[in-house]
């Protein structure tokens, strides 16, 4: 017997090895997936994010949905497998658009479904996407705050740092944008000074921002004192021998009964900065440190006469 019948003789033996098992699987196969098939139908709702690609200079000028809602109809096994699928965004490529109105519509074959379910509907079956020239502006920002600081501190000064924004998007919505409010901050309750990145409510004006965020400052002190610590004592940085006319000082500060408890004296100081200085005789400032939650009031004196010699 030449090759041919060997192979054919080994092909039929490999076939009907375990045919039992094999026809058994095929056969369980069949009734399930005709089980499934059978079973009644069922209605459910799959929403898929769109993206939308617009040319570079170009930028969608008016309200566009943010998803699309498929209605389906199908076996009730399939329908939750695709409700439970994750789906990347249908991406609506608007490459080579002209400014102007463009209507984009969707079909069935958006959305992958398995033999045996049917798409129902698509809501919006069409969208208009009104396209527009980019234009860039620079628009100051208001700094929004709520609420108030508790009793014995005060806001004194509130700020963002650079104080406008450049913001790109649409020419039509640019053009009517005066300024651009922050997100509120909530001061209620804050003893210490704010310094943050400002977030900006931009979802009502449909634009971006082009750059870095400006910073918003919200500067609070204490205006009453409800603790005094006496005798701190004063650092002078400085690489000479210094003599003072005064040795320490008197701290008064505002804190809430917990933090007072838990205050440590050694983390308040005292400190004249003369670094770089010259032998001399200064007149300075002195500086206080005090630990988060502690509201530096008053500090006595405020000035010492510093030798350096």
């Amino acid at each position: 017997m030449g090759s041919g019948g060997h192979f054919g003789d080994r092909l039929w033996a490999g076939l009907m090895t375990n045919f039992g098992s094999k026809l058994i699987s095929v056969i369980l196969a069949v009734v399930l997936w005709g089980i499934v098939l059978g079973s009644r139908n069922v209605e459910v709702t799959k929403e898929i994010p769109i993206e939308i690609v617009a040319p570079g200079d170009l930028v969608p000028a008016n309200e566009i949905p943010d998803r699309v809602a498929f209605r389906l109809a199908g076996p009730k096994a399939f329908l939750r497998a695709i409700l439970d699928r994750r789906e990347n965004p249908i991406r609506v490529n608007l490459a080579g658009a002209k400014p102007g109105i463009v209507n984009y519509r969707f079909y069935s074959d958006n959305i992958r479904v398995p033999i045996g379910v049917k798409v129902l509907s698509i809501n919006p079956a069409t969208i208009p996407i009104r396209l527009e020239a980019v234009k860039k502006r620079d628009v100051p920002v208001r700094l929004e705050i709520r609420g108030v600081p508790p009793e014995g501190y005060k806001v004194v000064r509130s700020y963002v740092k650079p104080e406008s924004v450049r913001i790109k998007g649409a020419e039509s919505r640019i053009e009517g944008i005066n300024e651009i409010v922050t997100t509120p901050i909530d001061i209620t309750g804050l003893r210490y000074t704010i310094d943050r990145e400002v977030v900006l409510d931009l979802g009502r004006y449909n634009v971006q921002v082009d750059g870095t965020m400006p910073r918003a400052f919200v500067e609070i002190e204490a205006i009453s004192a409800n603790y005094r610590i006496k005798n701190v004592d004063i650092r002078v940085l400085t690489p000479y021998k210094v003599k003072t006319d005064e040795k320490t000082v008197t701290v008064l500060v505002r804190a809430d009964s917990k933090d007072l408890k838990l205050l440590d004296r050694s983390h308040v100081y005292a400190v004249v900065d003369l670094t770089g200085k010259p032998k001399g005789t200064y007149q300075e400032m002195i500086k206080i440190s005090v630990p988060e939650g502690v509201g530096l009031v008053k500090v006595i004196p405020d000035r010492v006469k510093v030798t350096l010699y």
